[in-house]
């Protein structure tokens, strides 16, 4: 875990958007949070304006038919960014809004012209389909004259309509001719003829049909017959205006791609730049503070480049947290202050600050290689390391897959996670999850390899192509070489591993916790805890493997039962005892107290430890299921006794979807226990995972460029010298014109 320094720097307010993005440009700074009730009401007000702009933009996107995915593809030269030249971050997010609403206004309008040409070319359409059906009466505008008491309509409506239409105009009840066609699937046109006196009571039986009224024109019509040819020039006219703004609202879309991507960039960093800036505190009227992690090795070349871009403008302080002690907050605030930088500014009502440990409030940068870093997914589900603690992904690297592999030892099945899992992790290789659980399952098939040649399992068998797969001996302590071949008629040489496995797990948790009372400098608390709880554990077993489950033996000579009872006796004496040689962080607790806590952490150590130990014994049940499932997949196989090719067929289909339902049905199983055991039985023996992750600010800069340019401070005093330099200049010059004419003229 990388070593970090904490900055505290203190500029003028204007120059607030400048150190953000200096720092964002940096790529490796974390802003260190503050308080929330320090915070001002006006940041929820902001995020709903920030809010309300994202969701416009979406909509603006939505209509152009442009995804977020394709912006991303969309490949920029540094010179093609759009520079966005501000004074601060509510400038930039009105010139956002503007940039968004004008284009949302442009396709607004055109989209109004569209559905206007578009109501208008279906409004033709169908006059077109009505004059069509008209026409096979060799319909003409002299037929028009002869309508004196009689009128004519035509209408179009649905089809499901037909039988309402056919019982509505019969002719006893409303004197009438008329005739339809269907023009669609689902819509037909009809023409009737009826007195104009009855008109209302048409109007009445149109509406129940819902009819669409179909207006004759004279304007279509010629004393010969129908004008198609005006009717196909109106439909070409209205095609060709759709056609102009749909060009336009295509162009507007496809010559802006460069742009949107710009804008979409900043709306999303604007929710982080927003977040950021809230983080300044302020020191007086003209300045604000800002506290920030760096890298300890990056922390002179940040030092420069602000010094660089700000110059006299910045105060800068840093200091190193160290893993080991305690850092008191004071003496961040007691650096010298820098030629140009004022030295008694202080915050409104600021106290001075009490001595604090640094480190609780520090990131934890965790940086691993390639190899491990697929790990991480499993260590940040339990929690992020303290600052001061040891990261236990390496250790998850060897044990997750270790226990994985003995719950899954089948050499086949290994080579199935492999190429399964290597195939996730390149197919998935955007999806940051599950790409690393891909690659944890492909290291989990090396070790099921493993496991599998000393079970001697291959798909539930003992042969390889063939070749019969040999027993390994391997040695265990105070047991000496055990063979794992064939667990299932070996069980108890499966029971000392898992047994053996599960003390050497909890062991190595306690070593850990060891470790990191050394790197927080509790020396004696790291020998009087954790090295006593291994040795409780480990004579016990002992004590169990060498003079089994019988009390007499441990209570004769050589009196073996004091092997674990010294490490528990001493476990509750050496707190207090620890007290009296003067051990700083035990001093504010009472001996009652120490020795009260050193008796409940002893019970608890002896009640939980047997049960801690045989949780192991899963692996032992797990192994056996794995196999026993296999066992009964080649006992269903053998029930097959068709013959011939198709039972050859039926028995291939079978061992795949056999060993395919073991695979994963015992995968998941056999994942969830593992994970179980490093979390619960390894985890919780010296991690808390109660630490903040080092989250770099960052602001993407791919498509889009950001400029502050701060209105500059009045100096009062400097136009004061200006006035009264000019005003001097002025005045010397009016006596030398003066003096000029007073020689030339008088």
């Amino acid at each position: 875990m990388s070593k970090i320094t904490l900055f505290k720097v203190i500029i003028q307010r204007n120059l607030k958007d400048s150190l953000l993005m200096e720092l964002a440009d940096q790529e490796n700074v974390h802003i260190k949070e503050r308080e929330q009730e320090k915070i001002e009401k006006k940041t929820k007000e902001y995020k709903d304006i920030i809010k309300n702009l994202r969701i416009n933009l979406r909509d603006l996107f939505k209509k152009l038919n442009i995804s977020v995915s394709e912006l991303n593809q969309i490949s920029v030269e540094d010179k093609e960014k759009k520079e966005f030249k501000v004074k601060d971050l509510y400038e930039l997010t009105h010139h956002m809004t503007d940039e968004t609403n004008f284009y949302m206004n442009r396709i607004n309008e055109l989209e109004r012209y569209i559905n206007k040409a578009t109501l208008e070319l279906e409004s033709v359409l169908d006059i077109e389909s009505t004059y069509r059906f008209l026409d096979k009466f060799n319909f003409s505008r002299k037929e028009l004259r002869y309508f004196d008491q009689l009128d004519m309509k035509t209408y179009i409506t649905y089809s499901k309509n037909l039988p309402n239409l056919r019982e509505l105009f019969q002719f006893e009840e409303f004197p009438n001719v008329y005739q339809y066609s269907s023009i669609s699937d689902d819509r037909i046109v009809f023409f009737i003829i009826y007195p104009k006196r009855q008109e209302e009571e048409l109007r009445e039986r149109i509406n129940i049909i819902h009819g669409e009224e179909i207006p004759i024109l004279k304007k279509y019509l010629t004393y010969d017959g129908i004008n198609f040819e005006r009717i196909d020039k109106e439909i070409d006219s209205i095609n060709k205006t759709l056609g102009k703004y749909q060009k336009e609202l295509e162009r507007l879309r496809n010559e802006n791609l460069k742009k949107f991507a710009a804008i979409n960039e900043v709306v999303e960093n604007l929710e982080e730049y927003n977040w950021a800036e809230n983080q300044f505190s302020s020191l007086s009227s003209d300045r604000v503070v800002l506290k920030f992690y760096v890298p300890s090795e990056d922390k002179m070349q940040t030092r420069k480049k602000l010094k660089k871009e700000f110059k006299s403008k910045i105060r800068i302080e840093d200091i190193d947290i160290e893993k080991q002690e305690k850092v008191p907050k004071r003496k961040l605030e007691g650096k010298n202050i820098k030629r140009g930088e004022r030295a008694n500014e202080q915050s409104e009502g600021e106290e001075e600050e009490k001595e604090e440990d640094l480190r609780k409030e520090a990131p934890s940068r965790v940086t691993h290689n390639r190899i491990v870093r697929p790990f991480e997914t499993l260590t940040k589900m339990y929690g992020i390391p303290t600052y001061s603690e040891i990261d236990p992904t390496p250790f998850l690297f060897f044990t997750f897959p270790f226990l994985f592999g003995i719950m899954f030892g089948d050499i086949g099945h290994g080579i199935v996670l492999i190429i399964s899992g290597f195939i996730g992790a390149i197919t998935f290789r955007e999806r940051y999850k599950v790409r690393n659980i891909s690659w944890i399952v492909f290291y989990c098939g090396w070790w099921a390899i493993l496991f599998g040649f000393l079970y001697g399992e291959f798909f539930g068998g003992h042969q390889i192509l063939g070749y019969h797969i040999q027993p390994v001996a391997i040695p265990l302590p105070f047991i000496g070489f055990v063979t794992l071949f064939s667990p299932l008629n070996n069980v108890m040489a499966l029971f000392y591993l898992t047994i053996f496995v599960g003390v050497l797990h909890i062991n190595l948790g306690w070593i850990i916790r060891f470790i990191n009372y050394c790197v927080q400098r509790k020396f004696y608390q790291a020998f009087t805890e954790p090295i006593l709880k291994i040795l409780f554990l480990d004579f016990l077993v002992f004590l169990v493997l060498n003079w089994g489950i019988d009390i007499n033996a441990w209570l004769s000579y050589p009196y073996p039962i004091l092997l674990p009872i010294v490490p528990g006796l001493l476990l509750i004496i050496l707190k207090p005892f620890g007290k009296l040689l003067g051990i700083s962080y035990l001093k504010g607790e009472s001996y009652g107290e120490l020795i009260s806590e050193g008796s409940m952490e002893t019970f608890e150590t002896v009640l939980s430890l047997p049960s801690n130990v045989l949780s192991y014994l899963r692996l032992l049940a797990l192994a056996l299921a794995h196999i026993s499932l296999m066992v009964a997949v080649e006992a269903m196989i053998q029930i097959i006794t068709i013959g011939g090719i198709l039972e050859q067929i039926i028995i291939i289909i079978a061992l795949i979807f056999g060993n395919a339902l073991v695979i994963l049905l015992e995968g998941v199983i056999v994942f969830l226990n593992a994970l179980r055991l490093n979390f619960y039985e390894f985890f919780f023996k010296f991690y808390e995972g109660r630490g903040i992750e080092y989250d770099p600010f960052i602001l993407e800069d791919h498509y889009s460029k950001i400029i502050f340019r701060p209105e500059m401070e009045r100096d009062v005093i400097s136009e004061e010298i200006e006035k009264e330099i000019e005003s001097k200049k002025a005045k010397q010059f009016i006596e030398e014109a003066r003096q000029h004419l007073r020689k030339k003229y008088l």
